[in-house]
């Protein structure tokens, strides 16, 4: 009916109204023909043909999970939803009918839930544009005041404030080192390696005092295991994972966050600040239960904004890739 509405009084078109409230847009398109036709049509919301998964006391628990997400600029796709909300119930141990082999509910779990809760809707990030353009001054002011307001209740102090943050770093380093050469002299030559290799994704992470260090995880783009060789010289308790796609799964930064408030401490009384990009594994269900238990609190930065935001781009990695290109040189 709010579909509707919004596209009969024109604030919305059929395709965004239907995006919005979860609407299939061809039940909308059916219902504002007949209307337009001046016929009678039934918008009485009905009762699902299946049964309801989740109590209220659950579904609003779920509602809590993607406000709390969302506050901290951690909003979730609607793939990421239907896939918290079948963690949630396998979590809960809740008998359900959703498929396990992509671990996520279906389509009409999502129409439903978006029914029931009207509050709720699907939006469009900002694009990419917006790096390209600057800041959204809008969304900065956002973080900030987010930021401070952790600050003030919980009372950080710079050795509780940390960031982390994932790179790829290529296996075949890239050239970018200056040589001296003559003036006019058209090309300048230096040996380096002719191969076109993949990335090793590493997370980092730094505090603001700069007295914590917290062992960094390393993807190799593997299929099952990391050879001995590929952990010699590494930073002592590092973690090492293999994944075909070089991407940092959920599992593997549940494994990396296990070892983050082993190295920290985090208690109720000195509770630890972690600012993240938001990426999809840190929305992950037992991640976000197992911050909650620990004491850590994850705040993203606002989209488009980390290149000038993150204190590990702005002053870690950088320095850090010139170096390892300066070593693969010299090796």
């Amino acid at each position: 009916k709010m579909a509707v509405d919004v596209v009969i009084t024109q604030k919305m078109t059929a395709r965004q109204a239907a995006e919005s409230f979860s609407v299939p847009r061809s039940t909308l398109g059916d219902h504002l023909r007949e209307i337009r036709l001046g016929n009678l049509v039934d918008l009485t919301p009905r009762m699902s043909i299946f049964k309801k998964t989740f109590d209220d006391e659950m579904e609003n628990q779920l509602v809590s999970y993607m406000k709390e997400l969302d506050s901290k600029f951690m909003p979730l796709s609607k793939k990421e939803f239907l896939q918290l909300a079948f963690a949630l119930a396998e979590h809960l141990k809740i008998p359900h009918e959703f498929r396990n082999e992509n671990k996520s509910t279906g389509k009409q779990f999502n129409y439903d839930f978006m029914t029931r809760h009207p509050e709720l809707s699907l939006r469009t990030p900002a694009y990419s544009l917006q790096r390209a353009v600057g800041f959204n001054k809008r969304l900065v002011d956002l973080f900030f005041n987010k930021y401070e307001e952790l600050l003030q209740k919980y009372n950080f102090t710079a050795s509780r404030i940390h960031n982390c943050n994932e790179t790829g770093i290529s296996i075949v380093h890239d050239n970018d080192v200056k040589v001296i050469s003559q003036k006019g002299k058209k090309q300048v030559s230096k040996i380096t390696s002719g191969e076109r290799g993949r990335n090793v994704t590493v997370l980092l992470c730094i505090n603001a005092a700069g007295d914590i260090f917290v062992p960094p995880l390393f993807v190799f783009p593997n299929k099952s295991r990391v050879d001995a060789i590929l952990k010699k010289d590494a930073p002592p308790g590092s973690i090492f994972a293999a994944e075909e796609s070089e991407r940092i799964t959920a599992k593997w930064f549940m494994k990396w966050l296990d070892l983050f408030v082993e190295r920290t401490r985090p208690s109720k009384e000195e509770p630890v600040l972690l600012i993240l990009d938001g990426h999809s594994s840190h929305k992950d269900l037992e991640v976000i239960l197992f911050a909650r238990k620990h004491h850590v609190h994850m705040i993203s930065l606002p989209p488009h904004t980390t290149h000038k935001l993150q204190p590990l781009d702005r002053a870690v990695m950088r320095p850090f890739k010139g170096a390892y290109n300066q070593a693969c040189a010299v090796w």
